[in-house]
């Protein structure tokens, strides 16, 4: 074989297998680049950012002690209301989606509710703890459950499933959320709009206004009630106890 012929054979073979190199790495720099983020990776999801835009908004035309109608700062969405909102009794609750006593005293409060039948309604804002790393993302996929409607649906699931994704994180939070959307819809909601809203920048806002409402209440803990602006104490009482107690308070206020 030519010598020089042997040389532009190898030559070519070369420049073939850097030309395939090079078109397999774009491709998957092009594949890479039209997938969808990681939603579980959204900055969002930082408590901490939620902070910075809860100490940015203000908060003195706003009656903590009442349910709040939907705002700009709230993102445009409403508070998300256990019962009638024209109910005499409005307790208001901060709860942290990812606190064991809140997941406890949740059916305690839905039964308060059911037996007051139209006398009470509890309005749940979220207060979401420092020491969990969930808080944030369980209180926008509420928020984004709330946005077609099946809010409470929703939130009795995280609670009673609240052992199961507690320690989850990335990708399998995100479809564990996904699925009790999906439960709480009966197979009905918008899964698309649901993984939208959860990301969208009005929960991010809502959830942000709510931690805003309970610094300026100054809540001690989770969960936390009030009624009439007054805190309804917990002196380390087992949920069952507080329930009585919160039943005591209402019937006080019913008959006043």
């Amino acid at each position: 074989m030519n010598k020089n012929l042997k040389v532009g054979l190898i030559v070519g073979a070369v420049v073939l297998v850097l030309g395939a190199l090079i078109g397999i790495t774009v491709w998957q720099s092009s594949s890479e680049s039209k997938k969808e983020p990681v939603i579980s990776d959204y900055e969002g999801y930082e408590l901490s950012k939620v902070k910075e835009m809860a100490a940015l908004n203000d908060y003195s035309d706003f009656d903590v002690k009442k349910i709040i109608a939907a705002n700009a700062q709230s993102g445009n969405l409403p508070e998300n209301v256990n019962g009638s909102k024209d109910a005499p009794v409005v307790i208001v609750e901060y709860a942290d989606y990812q606190c064991s006593y809140c997941a406890a005293t949740n059916s305690l409060i839905n039964k308060i509710v059911e037996d007051y039948d139209g006398k009470v309604a509890v309005v749940m804002r979220s207060y979401v703890l420092s020491y969990h790393p969930n808080g944030v993302q369980g209180a926008a996929a509420a928020n984004a459950a709330a946005i077609q409607g099946y809010w409470k649906g929703y939130k009795d699931l995280l609670f009673a499933n609240q052992s199961d994704w507690f320690y989850s994180e990335g990708e399998e939070l995100q479809e564990q959320l996904e699925e009790y959307f999906m439960q709480a819809t009966g197979g009905k909601g918008d899964l698309e709009k649901f993984r939208e809203d959860m990301k969208s920048e009005a929960v991010l806002e809502k959830v942000a206004f709510d931690q805003g409402l309970g610094e300026e209440a100054e809540i001690g803990g989770t969960p936390w009630f009030y009624l009439d602006g007054k805190w309804i104490e917990n002196d380390n009482l087992a949920p069952a106890k507080y329930a009585e107690k919160i039943r005591e308070v209402i019937d006080q206020k019913l008959g006043e």
